[in-house]
């Protein structure tokens, strides 16, 4: 759960800097290429986006999995590892549809600027 928040995040900071690049481009941004703090090339937006997706798969699958599990009468699998594997699928869900809706309002803005 918490690396789909660190994912999310990550696109959500991304999308900030794009926008901001956006704004008011400069030949030297335009020339320079993005470089993570190790020295290696940072993954593309493509990338990020990808990764937390399947996170949130995941979760969503997990906690598939163990409802199901404990509905056919899996007795290794308590009520409470249910109840917190829903919730984490239910907030992974909500956390992409929030970032969902900050890259629709991005993708607006940029279409409604003036060239």
């Amino acid at each position: 759960m918490i690396e789909a928040v660190a994912a999310m995040s990550d696109a959500l900071s991304e999308l900030t800097s794009l926008a901001g690049a956006a704004a008011a481009p400069s030949s030297a941004q335009l020339a320079r290429e993005i470089i993570a703090p190790d020295g290696a090339a940072a993954p593309s937006f493509t990338d990020a986006l990808k990764s937390a997706l399947n996170s949130v798969d995941h979760t969503v699958a997990d906690a598939n999995t163990n409802a199901r599990g404990f509905a056919a009468g899996d007795q290794s699998i308590p009520l409470s590892d249910v109840m917190v594997s829903l919730e984490q699928a239910n907030l992974a869900l909500q956390m992409a549809s929030g970032v969902r809706d900050k890259v629709v309002s991005a993708y607006t803005n940029i279409m409604n600027m003036q060239v």
